[in-house]
């Protein structure tokens, strides 16, 4: 197989990227983004990547050479990164599908005859509690994407829904950081109906995309975007999905 990967210097997306390296059934892994991901000398599987660089908005003009069977989204960033609603949409909305409708385009444009129309699986990362109708515009957003990519011709789509994210970030979130410490000290909390809120680390996250593309686990739930090709991983879930 091969495999496609958006957002992959990030938090989730670094431990994605090793993932896919070091795993023998992926023969090639492609990496979009503007800059390449640093890797320590050794890295297992560094000979099968591959570097696309662009900026966010070059995507829809971009052909991918490689036929994609995996494709992995980990875009996402905060109002104050991206220093405007307008800014923040343009990375969590719009680069979403952009991407989406790339890896589409390029697997129906490299499939062969013979092949089978079996299409590509993708797996990105919203967050809990997206939702179209929120009141609140960073769920909305989420939703909102949800939604729009449920409607491209893809053969699965994984959908992976965080809580608060713990782990080491390159670029500083103050109040993040706050909410690290004080959940690290108040984890036991969260039991019962508080369990789907509990924070969880980048790399859990990573470790649940990677289990289901490869392991091709379906300890998933339904989906209320009413399709049988979209699946929906919560938080709770993810916390023993691979456990």
């Amino acid at each position: 197989m091969n495999a496609a990967i958006i957002g992959a210097t990030g938090l989730i997306g670094a431990d994605v990227l090793l993932g896919l390296l070091a795993d023998e059934r992926y023969q090639q892994v492609m990496v979009l983004g503007r800059r390449l991901p640093q890797l320590a000398e050794g890295t297992h599987g560094i000979d099968k990547l591959s570097f696309i660089q662009c900026q966010l908005e070059d995507i829809p003009s971009l052909s991918i050479p490689i036929d994609i069977d995996h494709a992995f989204c980990c875009l996402g960033t905060t109002i104050k990164q991206a220093g405007s609603q307008e800014n923040f949409i343009k990375v969590d909305h719009t680069a979403v599908i952009d991407f989406a409708k790339l890896i589409a385009q390029n697997k129906s444009l490299n499939q062969s005859p013979n092949q089978s129309q079996a299409g590509v699986k993708l797996f990105v990362v919203t967050a809990l509690g997206a939702n179209e109708k929120s009141n609140v515009f960073y769920n909305r957003v989420k939703g909102q994407v949800q939604l729009d990519l449920s409607l491209i011709p893809l053969s699965k789509l994984y959908i992976f829904q965080p809580s608060l994210l713990l782990g080491h970030r390159a670029h500083q979130r103050t109040l993040e950081d706050i909410g690290q410490k004080f959940f690290a000290i108040a984890s036991g909390v969260f039991i019962g109906p508080l369990a789907k809120y509990k924070p969880i680390t980048g790399k859990l996250v990573a470790d649940n995309m990677l289990a289901i593309a490869i392991q091709d686990k379906e300890l998933v739930s339904d989906t209320s975007l009413e399709s049988k090709a979209v699946r929906i991983i919560d938080n709770k879930q993810m916390h023993r999905l691979v456990n």
